[in-house]
């Protein structure tokens, strides 16, 4: 009785495996990623003002990211995967703010109002 239960725990074990590794997509790479902007808050303000960014899959570090106003690029001053905070720029012009993570780049649907 004993071989007959081991033998069928060993059968189902192989077909859980293989039906395992046959339905799996994991090919070792990761999935694709795609950075986002969700919000910015204020969406207005003056240079040398924070500013926070929220959304996905930003660097988890501040040199990870690239962060630009209009095109002119700003400081960081915190940073992780979901949320930067950073400062308006010198020079910097109303426009989309735009956040480069590797190759991947995200720009915000409403544009950030320069104050004088």
């Amino acid at each position: 009785m004993k071989k007959v239960l081991f033998k069928l725990d060993f059968c189902l074990g192989l077909v859980a495996v293989l039906l395992l590794s046959c339905c799996s997509t994991n090919d070792g790479t990761d999935p694709i990623r795609q950075t986002q902007i969700f919000s910015i808050d204020p969406t207005s303000g003056t240079v040398g003002e924070y500013v926070v960014i929220e959304g996905k899959d930003f660097g988890d570090r501040m040199e990870g990211n690239i962060v630009k106003f209009n095109g002119v690029q700003a400081s960081i001053l915190t940073a992780s995967t979901s949320r930067l905070v950073v400062y308006v720029p010198t020079n910097a012009t109303t426009g989309p703010i735009s956040v480069k993570v590797d190759t991947r780049i995200a720009k915000s649907e409403v544009d950030f109002m320069v104050k004088p």
